[in-house]
Formats: structure tokens, sequence, C-alpha cells
């Protein structure tokens, strides 16, 4: 049985931005405190991944995430709030 998510895009695109500009920039995104960014070719879509959870934002801010464990999907969505809050 899936578990319910629910990811705020605005802060999750907060914590990009920051990661584009704190980060460090390799060639598979930018590193930043515990996740990886990164973007497609036309920049439209975001990716924002931890070891253990993959979030992806489209257009007009429909997402998906993937996880394995409700536990590692909150431990993420905190992460961002801390990293929106820093």
């Amino acid at each position: 049985m899936e578990q319910e998510h629910k990811i705020d895009v605005k802060e999750a695109l907060r914590v990009f931005d920051k990661a584009t500009k704190e980060g460090v920039k390799e060639s598979d995104g930018w590193h930043y405190r515990g996740l990886t960014v990164s973007t497609d070719f036309d920049g439209y879509t975001v990716f924002i991944n931890s070891a253990k959870v993959q979030l992806t934002v489209f257009f007009h801010n429909k997402y998906t995430v993937d996880y394995d464990s409700a536990d590692d999907l909150q431990e993420f969505v905190d992460l961002l709030a801390k990293l929106d809050r820093d």
C-alpha cells in the first residue's frame, strides 16, 4: 500500500536554487548538504535526490517522488525544510 506523500514544491524549488548557488558543481549536478540536484536539458524538469529519495519536479509544479519507506520520505521532507530555513 502506497503511503500518501505531500511535497512542498515551492520549498523544494527554493532548496534547488540554493543548491545551485552554494553547492559544488560536478558532472552529475550540484552537491549540497546531502542532496544532488540537476535539471534536464531544457531546465523545465528539476531533479532533487538524496541517498534514499528521488524527487522530480515537472513543469507547472507537478511532481513524482520515489522512495522505499515512509521514514525515508519523512527524512527527505525534513531535510528540505531545514535547508530552506538555513
